[in-house]
């Protein structure tokens, strides 16, 4: 069961290695994780049990308030890594950003995309560590504010809380980068996230 309008128009960028970001624009969900999997089949599979995830999580959760709760503070718990990473890029310059993060994935499992407020990897920027479903939330109070990104492995940014709405896949095999979320018309409008693990 897909989460979302089939006939959506989402984004995958895959970057392999430092060759150039791919884009591929115009995708429905299900199409977006075919391109994802012809690249790498086990982020394709970890794509594929994240559509059920989402799906679970909207159908079952976000219905039922005592279950919000418990998915919101189980994924606050997670997010602590992100908070603490995230105080820790924002004392060095952008630049330096990437060979940090490089850094603890060589020693840890941390998570993988860390969003800019502003485009070219500028103006601030939050570390996000697990999936997070509105981005008005704190730690992250995010919302609407994304206009760059570099990341690790697989990632997905939802135009809307709960993971509704258009769809920015960001893959990393292992990185991508990728400076203006303005050209998919997607500058300002992500408000939550899924990491693959």
């Amino acid at each position: 069961m897909s989460t979302h309008d089939e006939s959506s128009n989402d984004v995958v960028i895959i970057q392999t290695g430092d060759n150039a970001p791919e884009v591929h624009e115009g995708l429905a969900a299900g199409d977006a994780i075919e391109v994802v999997a012809r690249a790498d089949e086990g982020i394709g599979d970890r794509l594929r049990a994240a559509e059920k995830r989402i799906s679970a999580v909207r159908s079952e959760v976000t219905g039922d308030p005592d279950l919000t709760v418990e998915y919101f503070l189980m994924q606050r718990a997670q997010s602590r890594v992100g908070e603490l990473l995230s105080h820790d890029l924002e004392h060095l310059d952008p630049k330096e950003h990437r060979g940090r993060v490089d850094q603890y994935h060589r020693y840890a499992e941390v998570g993988s995309a860390l969003l800019y407020r502003d485009r070219n990897f500028s103006g601030g920027s939050k570390f996000f560590t697990v999936t997070w479903p509105n981005f008005k939330w704190w730690p992250y109070k995010f919302n609407d504010s994304a206009s760059s990104a570099k990341a690790w492995g697989g990632n997905i940014l939802f135009q809307h809380t709960w993971y509704g709405g258009r769809r920015l896949y960001l893959v990393g095999l292992p990185y991508v980068e990728f400076p203006d979320f303005g050209r998919f018309d997607f500058n300002d409008a992500a408000s939550s996230f899924v990491s693959l693990p």
